[in-house]
């Protein structure tokens, strides 16, 4: 089954903060994320400069350009209003900072915890049933960049963060009663200004005993994996590579982790550092690879969405699926329980103003249905972020919107790709999550456009009406635990024939694996 459907919105025009300095080159322009590069301090102590990225699609994947602006955008403090529950969902709370980007979010049972960067670059967590108000706020350095990841079945997370230079990166170990004082703090002994900290790059098991981080060294050009004890700060592993590594994300109970290298997805051991498998993707850049909670499905972007199912034995392909001039790279999810695998693929051949959300059954591997959007402008609509609950019920899928927001910059679907909320903030979002029971969906944003400079920001959280339950998905009783075997080399050939339909395909013969 496939089913279409389009949206139009154009409640919102541009914002007062717009440059003429720069032009788009060319329509396969991408874009990352907003930080890098951070800002200026006035005499006042407040931001006197903005950043905006840019970045184009190569053959092999994206390459970014970050680029800064003397321009200063500051966002009113808005006074949140609590209607009645809407069909879209109804704003519980926002916070809005007149220098800081929200660049990640994360909500667990009780709060919601937020990474500012640039100008005021911070962790807060902000309770639920709040209003807005945080309970206590960190930072290191102040200004800078900033990443997190929080459990969403205990009381833990954790926040890196890098100082403006790059040259400090530091990750802690925080629980909501911690206030402004980590439980454990571990400086990484790396530095490297291209690769700042971000929430892309660390992880928290869902049941909070682990705490997974990538980080990259400057100095020698290698990528390291640090996986700790997340009570203690304790390190388990490090396992250094020559690939770089641009994301991690956990299991469950921290066992495997999925580690994102440029092209190539490789799920590590977390106790050994042995690679329990390992395939290439179709385009490094702006992809961030995901697992379900038990490791027995992932799923890889770039130029094709492949996803991956354990078998008893090892991983075999699913489902592959591609449509021209897309890239799935960017925002593509896989619920904790394996049952269904949501992407957001942008158009990079007409600057990114058409895209479409697609929602894939993982037991049948077909399409479950999908939801296309279309725009004008001159600014890049790219998708930057996918969250799902627990049971794929609920999925929430984060983009920079275009010029006019002729889309929600955060839309939240069922499973039967209906929207079901949506977050429309006055610039770019780049991050999203969703509670674990699907009730809530949490955005950060910059004050404007991505591809504006400018600073300030946003979290804003939505309560949506209730879901019908579904139908139990079978649970696989079988933990993968797959022989070490040597990594394949990477292949990244992008496919850029048209699919209108997924194809899943019968399942190859896995690369030939020595026996112990």
């Amino acid at each position: 089954m496939k089913r279409k459907k389009s949206i139009s919105r154009s409640g919102f025009y541009n914002l007062s903060i717009s440059i003429g300095l720069f032009t788009f080159l060319c329509g396969v322009s991408l874009a990352l994320f907003t930080m890098a590069t951070p800002s200026n301090r006035t005499a006042d102590g407040g931001s006197n400069v903005g950043a905006s990225t840019f970045a184009r699609v190569a053959p092999k994947g994206v390459i970014t350009e970050n680029f800064l602006s003397s321009e200063r955008h500051s966002v009113p403090r808005v006074t949140p209003e609590r209607p009645p529950l809407e069909p879209l969902g109804n704003t519980l709370w926002q916070v809005d900072d007149q220098n800081a980007i929200a660049d990640g979010v994360a909500i667990d049972a009780n709060d919601v915890w937020g990474a500012w960067t640039l100008q005021g670059a911070r962790l807060g967590v902000y309770p639920i049933g709040g209003n807005g108000t945080p309970d206590f706020e960190f930072s290191s350095f102040g200004s800078g960049n900033s990443g997190l990841a929080s459990a969403r079945g205990a009381d833990r997370m954790a926040f890196m963060e890098s100082n403006a230079p790059g040259s400090d990166f530091r990750i802690h170990g925080f629980r909501s009663t911690s206030g402004g004082t980590p439980d454990w703090s571990f400086p990484f002994p790396v530095s490297d200004p291209n690769l700042p900290a971000s929430s892309k790059k660390v992880a928290v098991s869902y049941d909070g005993s682990t705490v997974a981080a990538v980080v990259s060294d400057s100095i020698t050009q290698n990528s390291t994996l640090y996986v700790f004890e997340a009570d203690t700060g304790a390190v388990r592993l490090s396992w250094t590579d020559a690939l770089r590594m641009n994301a991690v994300d956990l299991t469950d109970d921290g066992s495997i982790a999925l580690v994102t290298q440029d092209n190539l997805a490789a799920l590590v051991d977390t106790s050994s550092g042995n690679i329990l498998f390992s395939v290439a993707g179709s385009g490094a850049g702006n992809v961030f690879y995901r697992i379900s909670g038990d490791g027995s499905v992932f799923v890889t972007g770039g130029f094709d969405l492949d996803v991956y199912k354990y078998d008893g034995t090892t991983y075999q392909r699913v489902i592959h699926f591609s449509r021209a001039s897309n890239w799935f790279g960017g925002a593509s999810v896989v619920s904790r329980d394996g049952s269904t695998v949501g992407s957001f693929a942008g158009n990079f051949a007409n600057n990114w103003l058409t895209g479409e959300v697609f929602l894939f059954d993982v037991a049948s591997a077909q399409m479950i249905g999908s939801y296309p959007v279309s725009g004008s402008g001159s600014f890049q609509g790219t998708p930057v972020g996918a969250e799902s609950n627990d049971n794929g019920t609920v999925m929430a899928f984060a983009s920079w919107g275009t010029e006019f927001h002729d889309w929600p910059e955060v839309m939240v679907f069922n499973r039967n790709v209906d929207l079901i909320g949506a977050i429309e903030f006055p610039g770019s979002a780049f991050g999203v999550d969703v509670s674990a029971d699907g009730q809530y969906v949490v955005g950060g944003s910059k004050a404007v456009h991505a591809n504006q400079f400018g600073s300030g920001g946003r979290i804003e959280l939505i309560q949506l009406q209730p879901q019908p339950t579904p139908t139990p998905t079978p649970t696989p009783t079988a933990t993968p635990t797959v022989t070490p075997t040597p990594t394949p080399t990477p292949t990244p050939t992008p496919t850029v024939t048209p699919r209108p339909t997924p194809l899943p395909r019968p399942r190859p013969t896995p690369y030939p694996r020595p026996t112990p």
